[in-house]
C-alpha cells in the first residue's frame, strides 16, 4: 500500500468525483450514471491486498492505540472495504441505476418516467388508479430483480474474499455495529408500540383513505401520508423562507453559509427522493429537492438542511476520515433533528398556517412511528438476507416481516429494491434514537423553543464542526447521555399518539 497520506489524498479525490457523478444523475442533470469509470480510475485504492492490509488491525483496534488513531484507521478500513465491494459490482450498479433513470411506464394514456411514479402515487386520490400504476411500477421492478439478485450474490461472495463468514459479520465489524443489541431493542420497540400504532393506523386509513386498514397496501401509504388535508398549513411559497428563518434564529443564517446551495427546480429525470450532496466538505454543499407539495416538502427540506449545515460547518482542517467517512448515523441524527422541528408545536405555530395543528401533530407523529417500525422490520429482514440464507425465500421473508410490522400488504417484489448497502437501515435507526436524545438534551437546556436561540446554534456548530469524528454512542457519552436510549422516542409517541 502507498503511504497513508497519499492514500488519503487520493481517497478524498475519489469521494468528491463519485459524489459529483451521483449528484449530476440524481439532480436530473445527466440521464446516465458512469460511476464505473471513476472506480476504474481509482482502482488502486480498492485492490484486494490493500483492503486486507487496512482490515488487518480492525479486529484489535478497540484494544490498541489511542481512540483517535483507532477511529481514523477503522473509518479508512471501512471505506476501503466498501470501495472494494462497490468496485466489484460497479457495472451492475450502473446498469440498474441507468435503467431506472430511463424507464417509463404507461399510465392513463401517457408515458411517465419511472422515477416520477412515487410522486404521482402520493398525489393520486383514486385507489383504483394507484393500484394500476403500482402494477406498472412492479413490472419494472420485476425486470430489474435478476440484476439485483446477481449484484447481491456478488456482494455476499465478496465478504468471503475479505475473510468474513458472511456480509453481516463484515459490516458489523467495519461499521462498529452491534447488530444483535440493536435488533433486540427494535423487536422490543415493535412489541411496545404495536397497539398504539395499530389503533392510530386504523383511524388514519378510515379518515384519509376511506378504507379499512386490512385493505391498505404499500402503494396506498404514500397517498395516506401525503396529507393533502394539511396543504394549506404548508404553502409552497414559504418553503425556503421558513428554512432560512429557522436557521437564522439559531445564528446559522444563509449569509454565513455561502457554501450551501439549494436546488428546488423541477426537472424531468430528477430523483423525487431529496438528497444532500457534499461535493467538497465544507466548501460546496448541494441541497437538492423536487417539491411535490404539502408538509412533506417542509420535512424534506429541513432534513436535508440538517445534512447540509452539518457538512457546511465542518472545520476545513478536519481530517479526511472525519469529513467524509465515519458513522453516518451522526449526520442522519442532525438531519432528523432539523426535520422534526416540523412536529414541534411552537415551530408549527410560528411557521405554518391554519387551524388543524393538533390533528397534524398526531398525523405527523404517526408517520414517524410508521417509518421507525418500517426500518425496524427492514433491519430484521436484512439480518436474514445478509446471513447468507437461501435468497429464493427472501421475497416471502420481506413481505411477511414488513406486512406484520406495518399491518398493510407489502409485496415481495420490493425485497431487493427496498434495500441500502452496508446495513444503512441500522444507521438510520441509531440516528432516530440519538436524535430523540439530542432533542431532549437541547429542550432541557434551552426549552421547547430551543430552535429559536443562537445558543442552540453554538452547541450545534460545535458538534457539526467535528464532522463524524465520533459515533452516536460516543456523542451521547460526551453529552452525559446513555447509549441508544429509546425513552425520549417512547415519550414523544405517548404524548402525541396516546389512545
Amino acid at each position: 500500500m502507498e503511504h497513508p497520506e497519499e492514500y488519503r489524498n487520493r481517497a478524498e479525490e475519489f469521494v468528491c468525483e463519485l459524489t459529483e457523478e451521483f449528484y449530476m444523475n440524481r439532480a436530473g442533470l445527466k440521464d446516465s450514471l458512469n460511476a464505473s469509470e471513476i472506480y476504474m480510475n481509482y482502482r488502486d485504492l480498492f485492490e484486494k491486498e490493500t483492503v486486507l492490509q487496512l482490515l488487518q488491525p480492525v479486529r484489535s483496534l478497540r484494544h490498541n492505540d489511542s481512540p483517535e488513531t483507532s477511529g481514523r484507521m477503522l473509518y479508512l478500513a471501512a471505506f476501503a472495504a466498501d470501495g472494494f465491494m462497490d468496485m466489484a459490482v460497479r457495472e451492475l450498479t450502473d446498469r440498474i441505476v441507468s435503467s431506472e433513470t430511463q424507464a417509463v411506464v404507461e399510465f392513463e394514456n401517457r408515458k411517465l418516467p419511472f422515477r416520477m411514479t412515487p410522486v404521482v402515487l402520493a398525489n393520486e386520490p383514486n385507489a383504483r388508479a394507484r393500484e394500476q400504476l403500482e402494477a406498472r411500477r412492479q413490472e419494472v421492478l420485476s425486470e430489474l430483480n435478476p440484476l439485483r439478485e446477481e449484484r447481491i450474490a456478488c456482494l455476499h461472495s465478496l465478504a468471503g474474499d475479505l475473510g468474513y463468514g458472511n456480509y453481516r459479520s463484515l459490516y458489523a465489524d467495519i461499521k462498529g455495529l452491534d447488530l444483535d443489541v440493536l435488533a433486540d431493542k427494535m423487536e422490543q420497540f415493535l412489541d411496545e408500540t404495536d397497539s398504539v400504532y395499530t389503533h392510530n393506523m386504523e383511524k388514519a386509513a378510515s379518515t384519509y383513505l376511506d378504507m379499512p386498514l386490512s385493505d391498505v397496501s404499500r402503494h396506498d401509504i404514500s397517498y395516506l401520508f401525503r396529507g393533502v388535508e394539511f396543504d394549506r398549513m404548508f404553502p409552497g411559497t414559504n418553503l425556503v423562507t421558513s428554512l432560512e428563518a429557522t436557521v437564522s434564529g439559531m445564528g446559522l443564517g444563509r449569509e454565513s453559509y455561502p457554501n450551501i446551495h439549494i436546488d428546488i427546480e423541477i426537472r424531468e429525470g430528477k430523483s423525487p427522493r431529496a438528497f444532500c450532496a457534499p461535493l467538497r466538505v465544507p466548501d460546496k454543499i448541494m441541497l437538492v429537492l423536487m417539491p411535490h407539495g404539502g408538509y412533506d416538502d417542509y420535512h424534506t427540506i429541513l432534513h436535508e438542511a440538517g445534512h447540509a449545515w452539518h457538512y457546511g460547518s465542518v472545520l476545513p482542517e478536519q481530517e479526511f476520515e472525519y469529513k467524509y467517512l465515519g458513522d453516518n448515523s451522526v449526520t442522519e441524527s442532525y438531519a432528523f433533528l432539523f426535520q422534526y422541528l416540523a412536529i414541534n408545536e411552537n415551530w408549527l405555530s410560528e411557521y405554518t398556517q391554519g387551524p388543524r395543528l393538533e390533528e397534524y401533530m398526531r398525523f405527523s407523529t404517526l408517520q414517524k412511528l410508521y417509518m421507525l417500525r418500517r426500518y425496524a422490520a427492514k433491519l430484521l429482514y436484512e439480518l436474514k438476507l445478509h446471513a447468507g440464507d437461501d435468497i429464493s425465500v427472501m421475497p416471502g421473508e420481506y413481505s411477511s416481516l414488513l406486512s406484520d410490522a406495518l399491518k398493510i400488504s407489502h409485496p415481495g417484489v420490493y425485497y431487493l429494491d427496498d434495500l441500502d448497502d452496508g446495513f444503512y437501515a441500522a444507521q438510520y435507526l441509531r440516528a432516530w434514537i440519538f436524535e430523540g436524545q439530542l432533542r431532549d438534551f437541547l429542550v432541557q437546556r434551552f426549552g421547547e423553543r430551543a430552535y429559536a436561540y443562537p445558543e442552540t446554534g453554538e452547541v450545534l456548530k460545535e458538534l457539526f464542526s467535528r464532522g463524524q469524528e465520533f459515533t452516536v454512542e460516543e456523542l451521547a457519552g460526551r453529552l452525559g447521555l446513555a447509549s441508544l436510549d429509546l425513552d425520549p422516542l417512547y415519550e414523544e409517541i405517548d404524548n402525541n399518539l396516546r389512545i
